[in-house]
C-alpha cells in the first residue's frame, strides 16, 4: 500500500511517502498551507502517484498540545477526506516534532522538520499494520 503521511500546521504541511509491503516510510517535502488550493494540490498528487491512503497526524491533547490546534487538524481532516477518492486516517503526532529535531541534529539529516515528523507519523502507523 502506497501512504502519503501529512504532519497538518496553519503555516505549513510536511509531507512523506510510505510503502507497508517495504514497511519504510520516507520524508518528501513541505508546503505552505494555502487552505483550499492546498487540498487540491494534494488531491492531485495523490491521483499522480497512486496513493491508496493518507495519514494525517493528529495532536492528541497531552504534553504541549491544545485542543485548538486538534480541532483544526480534525476540521482539514474532514475537508480533505470529502474531496479525495482514498481512505485518509488518524495517527497521534505526539513527540514527532522532537524527534524529527533529534534526527536532525544526531543524524544530520537534511529534509526539513515538518517532513521528518511526517516521515514519522507514517512510519508509527506502518509499525502497528
Amino acid at each position: 500500500m502506497r501512504i502519503l503521511g501529512i504532519d497538518y500546521g496553519d503555516k505549513k504541511i510536511g509531507l512523506a511517502f510510505g510503502d507497508s509491503t517495504a514497511r519504510v516510510a520516507v520524508p518528501l517535502e513541505v508546503i505552505v498551507n494555502e487552505g483550499a488550493s492546498t487540498i487540491k494540490k494534494l488531491e492531485e498528487r495523490i491521483r499522480q502517484e497512486d496513493i491508496d491512503r493518507v495519514v494525517v497526524g493528529v495532536p492528541l491533547p497531552q504534553g504541549n498540545h491544545s485542543s485548538v490546534q486538534l480541532e483544526k487538524t480534525r476540521g482539514f481532516i474532514a475537508k480533505f477526506a470529502q474531496a479525495v477518492s482514498v481512505p485518509v486516517v488518524e495517527e497521534d503526532e505526539s513527540f514527532t516534532s522532537v524527534e524529527s529535531v533529534r534526527l536532525q541534529q544526531e543524524f544530520n539529516a537534511q529534509a526539513d522538520e515538518d517532513a521528518l515528523a511526517a516521515m514519522l507519523i507514517v512510519q508509527s502507523y506502518i509499525d502497528q499494520l
